[in-house]
């Protein structure tokens, strides 16, 4: 770190360590070097347990959204600087949210309840007990086109406002509120119109968290409070500083929110200076469920057990795997809820089916959330650790000096998570699945495990460009791990692409590769996004929806398309779950080294 320290990120430092008894000298080390604090299990920071809580309700007002955000965030710094005790909780009518509010509340009883406030309610609140400070002044976005693109002349003062809140201990006050900010006693700390965040970042980053960034949209008032309360810097766009950010901040660190823009491109960034990418913009409330987790080990579930596998059936197999499992929003406000394409579909458990997931980053940002999905999990259902985090493997820190030392580091740290959550099937997109940049990759993952069971590939574009070829590479003791590309993906209007497109010809593609004297095992990726309609019948395309209303004309995603390939199968091909999809490549490819792992276990 450059210039002055960060003295939370010191303080944490020492807690952890001072638990652990380590020597007073390690102590002053860890404070003095940053870098050695990526070495611990955890990448996201850790937030101090309140006393009490006080809840407000989310206004409609984008002005109002962001000020409530950043007192909630100045309200979390001083928890963890013990220079407070109370939180703020924002409700709506999110289901979800309220469950695992009213979860967190269970496992933490003595946390009182301080009502509900309004935001200028709040303000005086936080004010009084000298934790606001004054205000920031911005200016609202108006620039035209869509949330989360890269818009032309987008007004980003409101990101430069919310970067300093943290630091200079400030509300974020849009100028059509400023007279009622002054009403309410408030001080102007800073008049942040017409400042870019380039000219925030030169002058401030001495002062910023280094091992967290947010990329927030200006429009979106979401997760602002987590970057207030760690003094994270907060951009967004593809202009500068953004790459210089990226390159100052500490390898191995989350980027919170979603960068906007080319899907590829913004990851591709954040990857190749070895930090990872969160999709968390629309996250609410995180630095309340994610108090106290450092604290706590999440149970381990109920894992398949390859024994109870009958290997006298030599039928072909195939699996289903959904993806986008690394996007920690929709785990924490709609996935188990929202609709029925996902969880609550009313037929899951009817095949097996894996779920890719982000377990290993909701153990620490929402465990309540990660604990529901082990609870209602069904037989059938598989929960498979998306890679911790997005990134692309044979990506990862290229512009880094050292950098299959830092990927080792994170794949050893996740792998610890993996462990404790029950998953032992990681999944991960990559940027060419077969390359030499790849294969190093996975070598370098699978070293830092001890009992992983498989190592699922796609590529960006296309998915199942690997075409089910499957790799070989060794565990930390020696034992073959197999890498497996995806063969076949359930993907909107792709029926031009080979081993891609509607249910119907998926389920083909699998006759036609896997029948008769055939057998084959392979795994099916299924587009979470893409809407279908149930057309029995031979013709492939007459499930293919329009997308943009694809809802409104009755589509349906997820999990159903998936069971409708699944149905079209003969008995000849088998819907077996991920795990014994695994086991059966294993035994294939080395019977007795299998034998004998499953004779250990």
């Amino acid at each position: 770190m450059t210039a002055a320290l960060d003295p939370l990120l010191c303080w944490k430092a020492v807690f952890v360590l001072s638990r652990i008894t380590r020597s007073v000298f390690a102590i002053f080390l860890i404070c003095q070097c940053p870098i050695a604090s990526a070495e611990n299990d955890r990448w996201w920071p850790t937030q101090s347990v309140p006393k009490s809580i006080v809840r407000t309700r989310e206004h409609g007002e984008p002005a109002y959204k962001m000020l409530v955000q950043s007192v909630a965030g100045l309200a979390a710094k001083a928890v963890n600087l013990s220079h407070g005790n109370e939180m703020v909780w924002v409700f709506n009518d999110n289901e979800d949210m309220e469950l695992w509010y009213q979860a967190f509340l269970k496992r933490h009883p003595t946390i009182t309840s301080s009502g509900t406030l309004t935001p200028w309610e709040l303000v005086k609140r936080f004010s009084e007990r000298g934790i606001i400070k004054g205000y920031l002044l911005y200016s609202q976005d108006k620039s035209s086109g869509q949330t989360s693109a890269h818009r032309a002349g987008m007004d980003l003062t409101l990101n430069v406002a919310t970067s300093l809140a943290g630091v200079l201990d400030g509300i974020v006050v849009e100028e059509s509120l400023e007279n009622e900010a002054i009403a309410s006693g408030l001080t102007r700390l800073l008049d942040v119109r017409g400042k870019s965040q380039s000219w925030c970042f030169e002058n401030y980053k001495d002062r910023f968290h280094r091992r967290l960034l947010c990329a927030q949209d200006p429009r979106i008032s979401n997760l602002r409070d987590l970057a207030v309360a760690q003094q994270a810097l907060t951009l967004y766009g593809a202009d500068e500083p953004m790459e210089s950010a990226m390159r100052w901040l500490e390898p191995l660190s989350p980027i919170a929110g979603w960068n906007g823009g080319d899907e590829f491109e913004t990851t591709r960034l954040s990857t190749i200076y070895g930090h990872i990418q969160t999709a968390t913009d629309w996250c609410m409330n995180l630095p309340v469920l994610m108090s106290g987790s450092d604290q706590e080990t999440a149970p381990v579930p109920n894992q398949f057990d390859p024994r109870s596998i009958d290997w006298n059936d030599h039928r072909s197999c195939v699996s289903f795997i959904l993806t986008d499992g690394d996007n920690v929003q929709w785990f924490q406000s709609s996935f188990f809820h929202g609709n029925t394409s996902f969880w609550n579909s009313p037929n899951r458990g009817t095949i097996p089916f894996g779920w890719s997931c982000c377990f290993a980053s909701l153990a620490q940002l929402c465990p309540d959330a990660m604990e529901y999905g082990q609870n209602t999990q069904k037989p059938n259902d598989e929960f498979i650790e998306w890679g911790g985090g997005y990134y692309y493997p044979d990506l990862f820190a290229k512009s880094r000096p050292n950098q299959h030392e830092l990927l080792a580091r994170h794949a050893a740290r996740t792998w610890k998570y993996m462990q404790q959550t029950g998953t032992r099937i990681i999944g991960f997109n990559v940027a060419k699945a077969d390359s030499e940049a790849a294969l190093k990759a996975y070598e370098t993952i699978a070293s830092q495990t001890d009992d992983l069971s498989a190592i699922l590939v796609f590529q960006y574009a296309p998915y199942e460009a690997g075409a089910g070829k499957t790799f070989w590479v060794k565990d930390s003791r020696g034992v073959e791990i197999p890498v497996i590309t995806a063969r076949y993906s359930i993907w909107e209007n792709s029926n031009r692409r080979p081993r891609s497109g509607t249910p119907a010809k998926v389920a083909r593609e699998i006759r036609d590769s896997a029948g008769g004297n055939t057998v084959r095992h392979d795994w099916v990726i299924v587009h979470a996004w893409s809407y279908f309609q149930r057309v029995p019948g031979p013709n492939e395309t007459a499930e293919n929806l329009p997308q943009k209303d694809g809802i409104v004309r009755g589509g349906v995603r997820g999990y159903e398309p998936a069971l409708w390939c699944s149905e079209r199968l003969p008995s000849a091909i088998r819907t077996v779950s991920p795990a014994e999809l695994v086991w059966r490549i294993r035994m294939e490819h080395d019977a007795k080294a299998t034998r004998q792992l499953l004779e250990n276990k």
